[in-house]
């Protein structure tokens, strides 16, 4: 019987996303719980349960088609009691399938969840928290407030300059020297303004920049800030320097603090190492003349995955994304970076 079928459809249906919830749930406990990106992984492997991760929509989206065809007819005659009748059927179908509808909003916010604490677990990035050198925590607006205060690159946007995300690490190099991290986004907003045909000042848009790096503390150089890009630094690095290398000179723009300790500092092999960190990158690399503190600033996103959640619909493909993503910009900038301080 017609009937039949359509009770045993809806039956069928519920069942089948009953299952994903009760994955969503148990997905969001693992996240909470897992101590290690590997925690995370081990959980979703073995399952032991249906793995979907997909909800059955056809239902609603089938009352939804045929309640839309059904509306449609009352174009035909409008004065036809029954074309009338058709028409409220197909409103009642059509709201019976927005309803009935499963957003698939859950199934993203708990791989966008999961996402980010294997982040978190892979890179042990500790979010909005000070690196562990500072013995007195400040307060998170002093704290940012003090860091800008350290480096001429801050001051960008004419309306506002502010680190919406960052979290602290530790980098450890090859010779298992620990240095301590913390990685951020800085965004800054400029405004645009034109004078208007009576000569009044007037706000035409905002402009909205990203860009990233990171500080590293305790480090033993000073007094030096380097840069591709054609531009200078306050007086906290005012005497320019040119090296012995002219491609060198033609890349980068080298600056210091004091004209002494600069000499000293850029041996051949040191401009080598420069060199070498600036190959295939662009942004600022800037020592803090007194404060034994680094600061990179690029244009590359650190937090930018390698691969995007696409297609997701169980939890053996859901696995496969978390074991194999990585934050390739970040990775390569660590490297980097360690290696340059040995």
């Amino acid at each position: 019987m017609p009937l039949d079928t359509v009770r045993q459809s809806i039956h069928i249906r519920r069942k089948k996303n009953e299952r994903v919830f009760s994955n969503i749930t148990r997905l969001w406990e693992i996240g909470r719980k897992a101590q290690s990106h590997q925690d995370i992984l081990d959980a979703l492997h073995p399952w032991n349960a249906p793995i979907i991760l997909k909800f059955e929509n056809v239902l609603p989206l089938f009352l939804a088609a045929t309640g839309v065809f059904f509306i449609l007819i009352l174009w035909v005659n409008p004065a036809n009691i029954w074309t009338q009748v058709s028409c409220f059927c197909g409103l009642m179908m059509v709201f019976w399938a927005y309803i009935s509808y499963e957003d698939k909003a859950p199934i993203h916010e708990v791989i966008q969840f999961l996402e980010q604490q294997s982040i978190a677990k892979k890179y042990q990035l500790a979010s909005h928290q000070q690196p562990q050198h500072i013995s007195i925590p400040l307060q998170p607006v002093l704290f940012i407030a003090h860091l800008k205060r350290l480096f001429p690159v801050f001051n960008q946007g004419s309306i506002s300059n502010h680190f919406p995300y960052y979290a602290s690490t530790i980098w450890t190099d090859e010779n298992e020297q620990q240095h301590q991290v913390m990685v951020f986004q800085y965004h800054y907003v400029n405004e645009v303004r034109v004078r208007d045909k009576n000569g009044n000042d007037v706000k035409v848009k905002e402009i909205h920049k990203d860009l990233w790096g990171v500080f590293i503390f305790d480090i033993a150089i000073q007094g030096l800030a380097v840069t591709t890009g054609n531009k200078t630094f306050d007086h906290s690095y005012r005497f320019p320097w040119h090296t012995s290398d002219i491609q060198t000179n033609q890349k980068l723009n080298i600056f210091g603090s004091d004209e002494m300790q600069t000499a000293k500092l850029l041996t051949p092999a040191f401009v080598l190492k420069l060199a070498d960190f600036f190959e295939q990158r662009q942004g600022d690399l800037m020592f803090h003349p007194t404060r034994s503190t680094l600061c990179f600033l690029g244009p590359l996103n650190l937090f930018k995955i390698s691969t995007q959640a696409k297609n997701i619909q169980d939890i053996s493909t859901l696995r496969g994304h978390l074991r194999t993503f990585k934050l390739p910009y970040l990775e390569r900038l660590q490297d980097d970076l360690t290696h340059f301080l040995k």
